[in-house]
């Protein structure tokens, strides 16, 4: 891991350095001013892990500019945070808002729990490169939920997209290895040529070039489960030594530690960094995998591989109602699933094998609908299971067969898998970054449906709550530098992720007494409480827990 700050460097680097920068700073301020915002009297933790330090901080020009005693200097906006933390604005380092961020103000859930920055393009799934089919599909979809036009087919169209409607965070985004494949080899289940991969990765290169942050897979969808070893190795070795590979692995259950040995193998035999998404054991059967999975990790860390990790702190996952079916099944996108589903025989073949899913996690009362948008009857079904959707005399299985044909293929559940001390170890390892795996969403409004997993409204603010000030499972400190530090360091920011001077002030504000999620499995649109400010890249964006309509973020790309 990169070198972590002490007391001792922060002090160095902090407080002594800011006020001897502050008579240069003055000269080029607004009359009569020094700083655009000071944050007065809090505590601040740096991001490096250690206790936090009394002391003013700074704001100038989108940069931290100064600490120390700052309360007698001027400035446009002073905020007294006496009994506050302030700490770097977290970065969520798996999330799906992709599309969300396009809706600029209208994506508010993240930024309320202090997230400043979201890494999107996760589990094999980007929004670029396009062809011009996959352009048009994606177009009608958005028009249709959001009534947004797709006019871009790469990263420079889609992050100039981003940047043009305002962003309420920042963000950056991988490449999905999944979206590669599809571009090139298409929804089928077989082996890509070697043309095929020599195109893959030039599109890699071109994606890395244009600012991507590194590459995903996702494993257990199509059409990135089609791919083999040796081809997605060969796609890393297009950014080896460059960026990072980040992967939903093959398996997360029954064949976990074999999951586990391929991700190592690919990142040691690519050359490149190792990220494993939302990493568990899930099923019952499963649970005692678990330190087994740690040993592996930390056995490929000391031979020299740069190992991380990242997990939500909830012991549900979400997903779609078709990761319940065989992967074979889902070969060819959802019309071919949908045909294979129409065919009797076929569907008494997958029964068994679908009915064996949902045991593995607790039986149908553990499958939980989360998103019907299509169904006539959503409101009252979504947030129920199936086995109490069942208890009227239908199947679950039929039932579940039905909601696909009027999804269309689609259609999200929630699947409660893994134990709370098995989320609590995970959590407090220190390679281990708390990342919500959800999507920007709001309390009200066109980003306000279905029931999703409450991760998308509270998963910051329940680690610092839950697992920091109740449990005790890791110090303050701690938590800071795994939502801030850890996760700027994995992709190599040096001005992000830490308080310390120049660096760019994305900040967050939060009353360590009172921080707490609110979201919950039955109600899960609701923004936490105790996170009075956030501030991204020097401006203000939550004032006093409430939208100021500032969009102050940025499109955070990678040199090429």
């Amino acid at each position: 891991m990169a070198k972590q700050y002490s007391r001792r460097d922060f002090l160095k680097t902090g407080l002594a350095g800011a006020l001897a920068t502050v008579p240069l700073l003055g000269a080029a301020c607004t009359p009569g001013y020094e700083f655009d915002l000071l944050l007065i009297g809090g505590l601040l933790y740096d991001g490096s892990g250690q206790a936090g330090i009394l002391s003013d901080l700074g704001v100038k020009d989108g940069r931290i500019a100064a600490f120390g005693n700052l309360r007698e200097r001027k400035a446009r906006r002073k905020i007294d945070v006496t009994g506050l933390a302030v700490a770097p604005g977290f970065i969520d380092f798996h999330s799906h808002s992709d599309e969300e961020l396009l809706l600029g103000g209208e994506a508010q859930s993240k930024i309320r729990q202090g997230v400043t920055t979201e890494i999107l393009g996760q589990d094999g799934d980007s929004l670029a490169p396009l062809n011009e089919n996959m352009r048009a599909e994606l177009h009608e979809d958005l028009s249709k939920r959001f009534g947004l036009a797709v006019d871009w087919v790469d990263f420079t169209g889609y992050f100039r997209r981003l940047e043009a409607g305002g962003m309420i965070t920042n963000a950056a985004s991988m490449v999905g290895q999944g979206t590669l494949r599809q571009l090139v080899v298409g929804l089928e289940d077989r082996p890509a040529a070697a043309e095929e991969i020599a195109q893959m990765q030039a599109l890699l290169r071109t994606a890395l070039k244009q600012g991507a942050c590194g590459i995903s897979s996702g494993l257990e969808y199509t059409p990135g489960s089609f791919a083999s070893t040796e081809e997605i190795i060969a796609l890393c070795q297009a950014a080896a030594g460059k960026t990072i590979y980040s992967t939903h692995m093959r398996n997360e259950d029954d064949t976990l530690l074999e999951a586990v040995a391929e991700a190592i193998r690919i990142a040691q035999e690519a050359g490149i960094a190792l990220n494993i998404s939302h990493l568990k054991a899930s099923g019952h059967n499963n649970w005692h995998k678990q330190p087994e999975m740690l040993a592996r990790l930390a056995a490929a860390r000391q031979a020299g591989l740069r190992v991380t990790c990242d997990r939500y702190p909830y012991t549900a996952y979400a997903t779609g109602l078709a990761s319940l079916f065989p992967l074979w099944s889902r070969a060819g996108g959802n019309e071919a699933f949908l045909h294979r589903l129409q065919d009797v025989q076929v569907r008494t073949q997958l029964r068994p094998l679908v009915q064996y899913e949902a045991d593995k996690i607790g039986g149908w009362q553990s499958v939980m609908i989360s998103s019907l948008p299509n169904h006539p009857r959503r409101k009252e079904y979504e947030g129920m299971n199936l086995a109490e959707l069942a208890q009227a005399g239908a199947d679950p299985f039929d039932l579940l067969v039905q909601f696909l044909f009027i999804e269309k293929g689609g259609g999200g559940m929630v699947g409660f898998a893994m134990r709370e001390e098995d989320t609590a170890a995970l959590l407090a390892d220190p390679y281990c970054m708390p990342a919500s795996d959800g999507s920007a969403l709001a309390e009200q409004g066109v980003l306000r449906s279905g029931n999703p997993h409450p991760r998308s409204f509270g998963t910051f603010p329940r680690v610092l709550g839950k697992y920091v000030r109740e449990q005790g499972l890791m110090t303050l400190g701690e938590a800071v530098r795994k939502m801030t530090a850890l996760p700027a360091q994995t992709l190599g920011w040096s001005d992000r992720g830490m308080l310390k001077l120049g660096s760019w002030a994305d900040v967050v504000v939060f009353d360590p007494k009172t921080v707490a999620d609110r979201a919950t499995w039955s109600e899960p649109h609701q923004y936490p409480v105790g996170i009075p400010f956030v501030i991204v890249n020097g401006q203000l964006v939550i004032d006093q827990e409430k939208f100021t309509g500032t969009l102050a973020g940025r499109v955070l790309r990678a040199p090429a």
